[in-house]
């Protein structure tokens, strides 16, 4: 089975229960690093839910994707519609460059390198970002996988035991 595949299937395997648990965990480790404006994303095929616990805490950002090969984040409190891939995302009228953290979603890791869904968007994104790069998983989606020269190493990465740096 190809690893992406092998990454979802262990996070979509977690009980509601289980996974309400290390959500519950990863958001507390991961509040003491959040300040000022804040790239997150709305989860989407049993992702690590950060958006529902600081929606209403925060000022958050969503990403929105703009074209084959870009995303950029704009302001939670504008109307979202549907995105390519099954995402919400903002209609995006007023884009933000200058986010203090980055929230990023992942499929699986390795160490602090993240493997996504394969078309790059973050890894396009976070290579011109100085914001905080935070990734957030479960334990279960760790996977030795080969780095590619595009992938962007991650500050660290949250999971609900332990954090990587």
């Amino acid at each position: 089975m190809d690893k992406r595949k092998l990454c979802i299937q262990r996070r979509s395997s977690l009980s509601n229960s289980k996974r309400f648990e290390k959500e519950k965990a990863i958001t507390n480790c991961v509040l003491p690093f959040l300040k000022g404006k804040i790239g997150t994303y709305i989860p989407i095929r049993n992702e690590v839910d950060v958006y529902a616990k600081f929606r209403d805490e925060f000022d958050l950002y969503i990403p929105k994707t703009l074209d084959d090969t870009t995303i950029a984040f704009y302001s939670d409190y504008e109307e979202k519609s549907k995105g390519p891939f099954s995402t919400i995302e903002p209609i995006g009228m007023h884009e933000v460059k200058d986010l203090d953290v980055i929230l990023v979603p992942i499929v699986g890791f390795f160490g602090t390198y993240r493997m996504g869904y394969g078309k790059g968007y973050y890894d396009r994104y976070l290579s011109k970002s100085s914001a905080l790069k935070i990734g957030v998983a479960f334990d279960v989606q760790e996977m030795e996988f080969d780095v590619k020269p595009t992938d962007v190493k991650l500050d660290m990465i949250i999971t609900e035991s332990r954090i990587l740096r």
